[in-house]
């Protein structure tokens, strides 16, 4: 084996010698430390490799240019998502590697791979000491100790000018609760920071530990800011902002320690610290990536926040809610029975495309915007609000097993609530249409529904038509677009100030009296977001056929309570003549539509809300688990508010 490294070390090649060493410790090893433990052994132990290695380190590390590596890589991006997009796929085809002395460059072209950056990353710090140790003769040989501290000086002033004036963007100095530049926590770690590296002192670790206090205070006063969100509502703007600042901060500490430890330390550990913390900057994933994950977790972060407060109002824990939940759910029932008539006597008429989707749309969306304002409820729009809840209760820091058992306990309220809601829809849905069916053909002769459209009607739900569980998942996606509008518009309507706005206006005060005024703008705070979130999803479930139409595929839409309400009117088109088991059929077609509307709403609603408060994906597995030895348990729970004799 050492004579392989040694063959690579007297090699022609220049900075690639670097990737074959890498390539033949993932070759020829087990794993990264077994690799860098032969190689510190090999330079103690043979002064010719030793040398080589360090004549090849030399014209690479002497001289290198630091700042755009350590004031850029790692660090959230605030560019536009589309120009983005294009420069990294620029950079997929042509990648920023070229011979210009930077470290930037150098890293991109040794951890280009995801392979080798995985294999380096889990080197640990004491083994890159022992690497250096054995490899160091002395400062000189391959990066001066002052040049490696200058670089390091010059990017961390470049990281508080950039801070500083960050901080001072008009928006996020409005949210501030210090108005006085004096007081900015900004101004103050600026001044103390750049009196620090200009005068070139030696950094001990008082000064580190200052530095450090000076930069929690500035997260503490940026998590003020955020923290409004759930009163005041926050922009998009202001939130990646303050993540890009965090960063920045963060990354300071990291440097301001390097310089610490470059001035109280031998060379051979500052440098094995140093290696350690620069290799987490560099992520072989895209820039594109990594912002656009960025900015879902602020969208999340907006959206759930309100919908959560909504969602709490859903999940039903005592016999009273749960039978309020019931007759809310009936009445929305009652409704849509009404619109599945509506929308039949347009789907009788002849139109273009654009106007029949009008006409759906329209129905829909008032239909959804009248049950949301009587306070009625349709138990597919429960999920976004429900998750976002459920999310947030899993956010707290540490769990036992007692909190899981909690979690359990939630789950299977939520999932009992979403039961009656699915069943007073259901219910009244039917009853009312078959009642509204003989009602209107007793005392009009209207032609209610054709044979056609009532044969259609029947055969997909009994023949359980797989296409209408697709339709069914659609029908879910939008749901939860629903949900995201409900959030962004109630976020909107509080960072903007608007009901004030709305109560002050010159022209209201000349003719409107304060009272009334005031109770327009709250009725606006307390209602906007769920009236667009339900006009929203009425215009994506009437024009949702167009797009099937457009492009020639399956595609539109089945809504549990809708499907129930087509199924009674064409059944009492053909006077109930069906057999038993058909109909039984059709009811486990339409509840089978019902659970895809809510688990595509729900999952995604709960992925996004679990995104918003940082909670991994996992911890669903562990609730799902709890709830399901309760469900053994207590299957009857999941179903009715029942108590316990202990709990009594």
């Amino acid at each position: 084996m050492e004579e392989k490294i040694e063959k690579i070390l007297s090699s022609n090649e220049e900075r690639n010698f670097l990737l074959s060493l890498l390539r033949v410790g993932r070759k020829d090893f087990e794993n990264s430390i077994e690799f860098i433990d032969f190689l510190t052994e090999t330079i103690k132990n043979n002064p010719i490799i030793k040398e080589k290695f360090n004549e090849r380190l030399k014209p690479i590390f002497r001289g290198i240019r630091m700042q755009r590596f350590i004031t850029d890589f790692g660090i959230f991006s605030d560019d536009k998502i589309i120009p983005l997009l294009f420069r990294e796929l620029g950079n997929k085809i042509l990648p920023q590697i070229s011979d210009d002395q930077t470290l930037l460059s150098l890293t991109n072209e040794v951890l280009y791979s995801r392979e080798n950056h995985n294999f380096v990353k889990l080197i640990p710090v004491d083994r890159w000491a022992n690497f250096y140790e054995a490899l160091f003769n002395n400062d000189n040989l391959i990066c001066n100790r002052e040049y490696v501290k200058k670089q390091i000086r010059e990017g961390a002033l470049i990281l508080i000018d950039r801070i500083v004036g960050g901080a001072a963007d008009t928006e996020i100095f409005k949210m501030g609760t210090i108005k006085s530049i004096e007081e900015n926590p900004f101004q103050k770690l600026d001044r103390n920071l750049i009196k620090i590296l200009q005068d070139h002192d030696i950094i001990d670790i008082e000064k580190v530990e200052g530095i450090i206090r000076q930069i929690q205070v500035c997260s503490v006063y940026l998590d003020s800011i955020i923290d409004q969100k759930e009163v005041k509502g926050i922009s998009l703007k202001i939130t990646i902002k303050i993540t890009l600042l965090k960063q920045q901060l963060e990354r300071i500490k990291i440097l301001v320690n390097a310089l610490h430890l470059l001035d109280d330390s031998t060379i051979s550990c500052a440098m094995a610290n140093i290696t350690k913390n620069w290799l987490g900057f560099y992520s072989t994933k895209s820039k594109v990536s990594n912002t656009f994950q960025s900015t879902l977790y602020v969208v999340a972060s907006l959206i759930t926040w309100h919908n959560k407060q909504t969602g709490e109002k859903y999940i039903t824990s005592t016999t009273k809610e749960y039978m309020k939940m019931l007759y809310s759910a009936m009445g929305g029932g009652l409704l849509v029975a009404i619109l599945c008539f509506i929308k039949t006597q347009m789907g009788m008429g002849i139109h273009t495309p654009f106007f029949q989707a009008l006409l759906y749309s329209l129905n829909y969306a008032w239909g959804f915007t009248a049950i949301y304002l009587m306070h009625w409820s349709l138990a597919t729009k429960q999920p976004a609000m429900t998750a976002a809840a459920l999310a947030h209760a899993l956010s707290q820091d540490e769990k036992s097993d007692s909190d899981y058992k909690e979690f359990g306990i939630i789950f299977s309220r939520l999932f009992r609530s979403q039961f009656i809601a699915f069943i007073g829809n259901v219910l009244a849905v039917f009853v009312v249409a078959i009642i509204l069916f003989y009602a209107l053909s007793f005392f009009t002769n209207l032609e209610l529904i054709n044979n056609h459209k009532a044969n259609d009607a029947i055969n997909e739900l009994v023949n359980l038509d797989p296409k209408i569980f697709w339709f069914a998942a659609i029908a879910g996606l939008f749901l939860f677009l629903s949900g995201l509008v409900t959030g962004i518009t109630d976020n909107y309507t509080r960072y903007n100030n608007i009901p004030e706005r709305l109560y002050n206006h010159p022209l209201l005060k000349r003719f409107v009296k304060e009272t009334k005024r005031r109770k327009w703008s709250n009725w606006y705070k307390n209602n906007i977001g769920g009236i667009s979130g339900n006009v929203i999803f009425g215009f994506c479930l009437g024009s949702s056929f167009l797009i099937g139409n457009f492009l020639g595929i399956p595609f539109d839409i089945r809504h549990i309570t809708f499907s129930a309400g087509n199924y009674a009117i064409a059944l009492a088109h053909f006077n109930f003549e069906i057999t038993w088991q058909y109909f039984i059929l059709g009811c486990i077609g339409i509840f089978g539509i019902g659970a895809l509307n809510f688990l595509v709403s729900f999952s995604l609603s709960l992925w996004l809300a679990m995104k918003s408060v940082n909670v991994p994906t996992r911890e669903i597995g562990k609730i799902l688990y709890s709830a399901l030895k309760l469900f053994l348990k207590n299957p009857v729970q999941f179903f009715i508010p029942i108590r316990s004799k202990k709990n009594n």
